[in-house]
């Protein structure tokens, strides 16, 4: 069965050895998202939040993995964080894959791309 979850701070080796094995960016005081099917990591989202912004510093899917949507359910696992803990802002530095954060909402400003949280949720229209 496939997961998406939040990993405790305490419980953070585990994402850390997945993301050294996978030359990911890995920041222990970040907030990390999972993608697992049983006890195997498949991708891995990681979110710093700073002075009430937080920061996209990463998101992973394993290369056999990719095109299923997990990508989609990291970033939403992503926002919904930032909507629970009333976090208004979302950044993530240009570059590290524009297309897929403008799909989802995010605009450029400056260096980086932003997204409104709540606009973001005021935006959702329910499909039948």
């Amino acid at each position: 069965m496939i997961e998406l979850k939040e990993v405790p701070q305490e419980k953070q080796q585990e994402v850390k050895n997945f993301c050294n094995l996978n030359n990911v960016l890995f920041d222990e005081a970040a907030i990390s998202h999972i993608v697992l099917d049983s006890s195997n990591i498949l991708g891995v989202s990681q979110l710093k939040v700073e002075n009430g912004i937080a920061e996209i510093l990463s998101i992973f899917v394993k290369e056999e993995f990719r095109n299923m949507g997990f990508g989609d359910g990291l970033l939403k696992m992503q926002i919904n964080y930032c909507y629970r803990n009333s976090i208004s802002f979302i950044k993530v530095k240009k570059g590290l894959n524009d297309n897929f954060f403008k799909r989802a909402g995010f605009v450029e400003k400056g260096d980086y791309l932003v997204l409104d949280v709540q606009a973001f949720y005021a935006n959702l229209k329910c499909q039948q």
